[in-house]
């Protein structure tokens, strides 16, 4: 996590403050900002007011097709809270999916379902300190789910029932929700928020509120919240998708025309503004179980509220460049053989429009701190002294215009939900929502004429304070009163002399010839599918398919060798430690941080990732790049790096985690329960922290090596592109390599299985945290029949909605159950249904008991018609929407067509078979799976 203020701006959203007149008084004129603002607005929204004050905001987009994405804009969050409300505001949003005029409390979440949306990824919500924001994705767009999602948002707006059972049942889930967000992480966010900001009313209104609050609120404070702040002039709906403009327009006038203030209004809470400071001012504050020591350097200053004006966002720009060129700089410095720290950055920006602030913040070692402070303010002073580089300014610059550019070329097929989202956060932040054409507009001149000069003088203006704020807090290592060593240290930092950087060198990619082109050996064109099949005479394959789902844009996936299937038996961890390594490593004749600045401004990357049974090289590109991201891939094929810093990294990285790991209740889950699961496989989980520090680049490149130049190669390209293009690029590269061996079946590595008789075990951590965790896995079988494992997911969503039913809405036991099913594609009959609940200690056992109840009910006595409709529909609304995205063509079928063929039937059969399924099928699956003799138990709790 980042700086205290930095932090804010991400753990919660927003702070845009006005006050409205007391009920039965003229409304004000509520006005858009766009319209006394001097940059234009996107022209294909359409806004609009009702005579009460209610706001609107509609545009069509043809991404997912036939969807629509509603929100609804409540500004009023738990900054507008009492003292005696403190998390109401949060509450009431849960208390919207409880009780209303038109939906009975229990049935709201099985409405939704029966319309094909799922309750957290269709329907959703959640609260700020100045918006609640409820969210519905309506899986078709035609006139009658229209007028459902509307009366859906019609009740939330003045038809909640605050039913005071309802009220008292849901405590437990608030509570909990409040338990599973507390973390190490979080309490240090605590800790410096209140160190910066403890008088402001905004570090005494989290919206997770008071645990007295949420356990003891009456009905009234609920109600009063309710008819106080949930008022039409206060609310804003927004629909993207598509949809008859006209027609949308007139049902919400007609729906909400008539909705009127239920109680007087207030006056929004005042603003607290922070006073300046001059001199030094340091925070310490210990977590011994977190894995690292975070140290900061920071001012802040009081804000300056400024219209949202064409000037005013060139403003910043050559800060915002200055601060990104920093940046850059603490990556190369992490690097580096001794670097005192892990990783790194500096930002500048407000803080809810009650304060200013620029932050550099390093993270180290646990009890490293001191070295970590020493390099955050050499650099800052280094910048501040000596200023910046040529050569980093046009870095920079080319990465902001190529985004820039980018945001135009695929504006078309961009998805509702994003820009629902985005009209949204304009409308709360009081700023104008622009297409990407206007932000190229304004932002390219600027670009083209700001200099190295500028940004240097915009950087020394923005840490211009007279006041330094320093903070140490993690794992440090010191008791309390630590603030004078700090001090010391920090001092001794300020007397050192600092040189300027050294100079950048200029170096051209190395990486564009391979040889000859490959020869096309076959192609084949699958009609049904609209997709090319291609090998080339050296046996690299290709698979391809040109989409219109997301303009500009290409996706990648090269399948490489057998992946895990060949890692040495020998050798423990080596997946994981290539996982981390092989890119970081950078190519034979560039550095990670040379290809960074030779490849800025191009739409190119490559990830790497130690697949069950193939090493994958993966990335996104532009039909423009995709030769240079063809280059790219083959170098990391033919030349990888496995330079020191790759192993520098993973050490300083080993370290953290695993101290954070000693201290979390996740920690077992992912290291020892994987490897009891598998009977003992040292491929699943992670190895101990020995094991994983013995390891080696020479290790890595000893088993990787010889699988890139020889494995089998299989290429998926899919999204905007030209096929034949694509053929010729490909032939160029990774087709001129020398040929391809074939893959082996690995027969015996494809053997893992569940242990012979069910594990039961509980676990104790060392934290603080008062939380556990239950997870109970069932063995089921492997994902190679398909049918099998649609049924197995169903089955799965099935389960997963009556622990929902039972532990979340009726014990209040848990804020969110879960359940889910994995089947191997890799690793024979191997796979399993695991059910996980994040609980209070003192309920892990009752909890386990019902779980496992719950899944021997489903396994004796089945299920029905209605609960199979209700697991089934949100998937087939997921179906009809994933086929028009790259993802899941790349992933599901391109990837692997050629080696598994049999991917292109289950394409063709996915909708009809998902469909087709019955509730004797998922009996039958439930009556030889979901068994109490069969349930693996796993409680793990703090000591």
């Amino acid at each position: 996590m980042s700086s205290a203020p930095s932090r804010l701006r991400s753990l919660f959203s927003f702070l845009v403050i006005s006050s409205f007149l007391a009920l039965g008084a003229a409304l004000p004129a509520q006005t858009f900002v766009h319209e006394t603002s001097d940059i234009p607005v996107d022209p294909t929204v359409r806004y609009g007011r009702l005579s009460n004050g209610m706001r609107y905001a509609l545009k069509t987009n043809a991404e997912p097709r036939e969807r629509t994405a509603l929100r609804l804009l409540v500004e009023a969050g738990s900054l507008q809270e009492t003292e005696n409300q403190r998390g109401l505001a949060h509450f009431l949003e849960h208390m919207a999916f409880n009780g209303s005029e038109n939906y009975a409390p229990g049935t709201l979440i099985e409405f939704f379902q029966r319309m094909g949306m799922s309750f957290g990824g269709d329907t959703n919500a959640f609260t700020s300190f100045d918006r609640t924001v409820y969210m519905i994705d309506l899986p078709k767009s035609d006139g009658a789910h229209f007028d459902e999602g509307l009366g859906v948002f019609r009740d939330y707006v003045s038809g909640l029932l605050l039913l005071t059972e309802e009220i008292e049942k849901e405590r437990g889930v608030v509570l909990s929700e409040k338990r599973t967000r507390d973390s190490v992480q979080w309490r240090s966010f605590l800790a410096e928020l209140d160190f910066f900001f403890g008088d402001t009313r905004l570090a005494n209104r989290l919206p997770i509120g008071t645990e007295e609050v949420l356990s003891q609120a009456p009905r009234e404070e609920f109600a009063d919240y309710y008819d106080t702040w949930y008022r039409p002039e206060k609310m804003t709906l927004v629909a993207v998708g598509e949809f008859d403009l006209d027609e949308v327009e007139q049902k919400i006038i007609a729906r909400f025309s008539d909705v009127s203030p239920r109680g007087p209004a207030r006056n929004d809470p005042p603003l607290d503004q922070v006073e300046p400071i001059e001199g030094l001012e340091i925070l310490h504050h210990a977590e011994p179980e977190a894995g690292h020591v975070s140290v900061s350097i920071q001012t802040v200053g009081a804000f300056e509220e400024k219209p949202d004006t064409v000037a005013n966002r060139l403003e910043s720009l050559p800060r915002d460049l200055a601060f990104a060129i920093v940046n850059r700089r603490l990556s190369e410095l992490a690097k580096k053989e001794g670097a005192a720290f892990s990783s790194g950055f500096a930002n500048a920006g407000d803080v809810y429009e009650i304060a200013e602030n620029t932050t550099i913040e390093l993270r180290a070692q646990p009890g490293a701190w001191q070295g970590a402070l020493k390099v955050a303010e050499n650099e800052l002073r280094r910048a501040l002294q000596y200023g910046f580089q040529e050569p980093e300014l046009h870095e920079v610059i080319s990465e902001m215009r190529n985004g820039l550019e980018q945001a135009v070329q695929r504006a078309a097929t961009r998805r509702s939900a994003g820009l629902a989202m985005g009209i949204l956060s304009a409308v709360a932040d009081e700023t104008v929502f622009t297409t990407p054409e206007t932000n190229l507009e304004i932002f390219m001149p600027a670009l083209d004429a700001v200099t190295v000069e500028v940004c240097e003088s915009a950087f020394r203006e923005a840490w211009g304070a007279p006041h330094r704020y320093v903070t140490v807090i993690g794992n440090t290592g010191m008791e309390s009163d630590a603030e004078p060593v700090i001090a010391s240290v920090f001092a001794e930092s300020m007397a050192l002399e600092v040189e300027p950087p050294a100079e950048i060198e200029e170096v051209a990619f190395a990486y564009t010839d391979f040889g000859g082109p490959g020869e096309v050996y076959s192609r084949e064109y699958i009609e049904d599918l609209d997709l090319t099949l291609v090998e080339f005479a050296n046996r690299v394959r290709l698979n391809i398919k040109k989409t219109d789902f997301s303009a500009n844009s290409i996706s990648m996936s090269i399948r490489v060798g057998a992946g895990q299937l060949t890692e040495p038996t020998e050798v423990d961890g080596l997946g994981v430690y290539a996982n981390f390594t092989f890119t970081r490593g950078g190519l034979g004749a560039h550095s990670s941080d040379e290809l960074r600045r030779i490849l800025a401004g191009r739409n190119v990357g490559v990830g790497f990732g130690v697949g069950d049974d193939s090493f994958v090289l993966s990335g996104g590109t532009t039909p423009d790049d995709l030769l240079l991201q063809m280059q790219l891939a083959t170098a990391y094929i033919v030349d990888p790096g496995y330079r020191p810093e790759a192993d520098r990294q993973i050490k300083q990285a080993i370290g953290q985690y695993y101290t954070q790991l000693a201290h979390n209740i996740q920690g077992p889950l992912q290291t020892e329960i994987p490897v009891l699961l598998s009977s003992g496989d040292p491929r699943f989980g992670l190895p101990p922290q020995e094991v994983l520090v013995a390891r080696s680049l020479e290790e890595a490149g000893r088993w990787i090596g010889p699988e890139l130049d020889t494995g089998a190669i299989e290429v998926g390209l899919v999204g905007d592109l030209d096929v034949d293009t694509a053929i010729e690029i490909v032939g160029r590269t990774l087709g001129a390599l020398q040929s391809r061996g074939s893959k082996h079946a690995y027969h015996e590595r494809r053997q893992v299985s569940f242990p012979d008789e069910p594990i039961i075990r509980t676990y104790t951590v060392p934290t603080e945290i008062p939380k556990g965790i239950v997870s109970i896995h069932w063995p089921t079988t492997d994902g190679k029949d398909v049918q099998v494992a649609r049924r197995l997911r169903v089955l799965s969503n099935i389960l997963a909605d009556r622990l929902r039913l039972k532990i979340r809405e009726e014990l209040g036991g848990s804020y969110s159950p879960n359940a889910g099913s994995s089947a191997s594609d890799t690793y024979d009959g191997y796979g399993s249904i695991t059910a996980s609940i994040v609980v209070d200690p003192a309920d892990a056992q009752d909890l386990t008991d019902v779980t496992v109840e719950i899944a021997q009910d489903l396994a004796t006595n089945g299920t029905n018609e209605d609960e199979l409709e209700r697991a089934i529909l949100p998937i087939l609304t997921g179906l009809r929407e994933s086929e028009r995205t790259n993802g899941y063509w790349l992933g599901a079928v391109l990837a692997s067509a050629q080696e598994f063929p049999q991917r292109l039937d289950w394409a063709r059969s996915r909708y009809s078979d998902n469909e087709a399924i019955t509730v004797e099928e998922i009996n039958e699956l439930a009556a030889a799976y979901l068994g109490e003799d069969r349930a693996s138990q796993f409680i793990i709790l703090p000591e």
